[in-house]
């Protein structure tokens, strides 16, 4: 830990990173928690462990446990047609689009793009089901049936039901400027603060704000469900929502070019329900990326070992910072921060 402690400010400096949160998971228990440089750096208030970063998409994953845990209650199914569930459809002109299912937009194979776009109608792009097309325009989707069918503020429900009975105290997808919460303010790439956005609305797909501590309680419940805990999913539902449903490509709806009808799978990562999945010399694992622009984070875990990091960042170039902690200080390899990193490249 001292020469993990020790490296983590030297790469900040070098990347323009002005706070950075880092939480470590052992055995599927918070293992250390360690906080570096400043949540805003013209002031030099400190990160401290009760910051709060935005998790970006790190948000999916929290949603869709809650949306997996509605299916082991009945009030959803994973494969049945999202449009059963609500009155008007989703897409008014697109027959495809009443063939989604949850599962796919879990697995980011709904055939949606990732946002709609500006002054342009939605439209789909595949059938549901041919091919990893990251969306979260899908969650988008599944947040409107959640809505509707348990007849209440998915805020409040996921509130509830997960975040409050994991010990998320922390954690909310809602924020209005609450003075009394320290939030980490965004910095560009040279490390200067930029104003915070406001997010009055929930939104499942990147609004999600919490401490790396948080996310680390979320992660090792995904590692450890218990048997008779309310707010888990069971053993069974967990073992399906880390279970690959799809390869990744390497056309991303961030490409210029995107859609290309020709595409190359990666054999070593695969996307479950609401998870990334590799194979890894460690074992089979889960994880996911966030990236707001200027908030940038990332989780992994190992369930058969309990092992599992969680960073969270609020500089621009975050994503550099952490894949020195990844790679250098912590080691191991990971092919889904390779696909990222390719991805972002291309």
């Amino acid at each position: 830990m001292l020469v993990l402690a020790e490296r983590i400010p030297e790469w900040m400096e070098q990347a323009n990173v002005p706070g950075l949160a880092l939480t470590l998971i052992q055995d599927a228990e918070i293992a250390w928690n360690g906080a570096f440089g400043a949540r805003d750096s013209a002031s030099g208030e400190p990160v401290t462990p009760d910051t709060l970063f935005e998790a970006a998409s790190l948000s999916k994953p929290v949603f869709a446990y809650a949306a997996l845990k509605l299916c082991e209650t009945g009030a959803l199914d994973l494969d049945a047609p999202l449009a059963d569930y609500v009155p008007d459809p989703y897409l008014p002109d697109e027959v495809r689009c009443e063939l989604v299912t949850m599962r796919h937009v879990l697995s980011h194979t709904t055939g949606l793009p990732n946002w709609r776009p500006k002054g342009k109608p939605l439209r789909m792009h595949f059938a549901p089901g041919e091919r990893f097309s990251y969306s979260g325009e899908g969650y988008g989707y599944l947040y409107a049936v959640v809505e509707h069918v348990i007849g209440q503020a998915p805020v409040d429900h996921v509130r509830a039901n997960l975040l409050e009975p994991l010990g998320m105290e922390h954690s909310r997808f809602v924020w209005t400027g609450q003075e009394d919460l320290l939030v980490a303010l965004p910095h560009d790439e040279n490390g200067e603060p930029r104003k915070k956005g406001l997010w009055p609305k929930m939104n499942v797909a990147a609004g999600l704000h919490c401490t790396s501590a948080d996310f680390g309680k979320f992660m090792a419940t995904v590692m450890r469900p218990r048997a008779g805990n309310p707010a888990h999913l069971s053993a069974d539902m967990t073992r399906d929502m880390l279970t690959s449903q799809v390869q990744v490509n390497d056309s991303a709806p961030w490409h210029k070019d995107w859609p290309r009808p020709e595409i190359k799978l990666d054999d070593l990562v695969g996307w479950g329900l609401g998870w990334g999945l590799q194979h890894t010399a460690r074992g089979p694992s889960f994880w996911h990326w966030g990236d707001n622009g200027r908030y940038r984070a990332f989780a992994v875990g190992f369930p058969e070992s309990g092992f599992g990091v969680v960073v969270m960042t609020n500089g621009e170039k975050g994503q550099r910072v952490i894949s020195r902690i990844l790679r250098q200080a912590i080691g191991g390899d990971y092919p889904g921060l390779d696909w990222i990193e390719r991805a972002y490249a291309g």
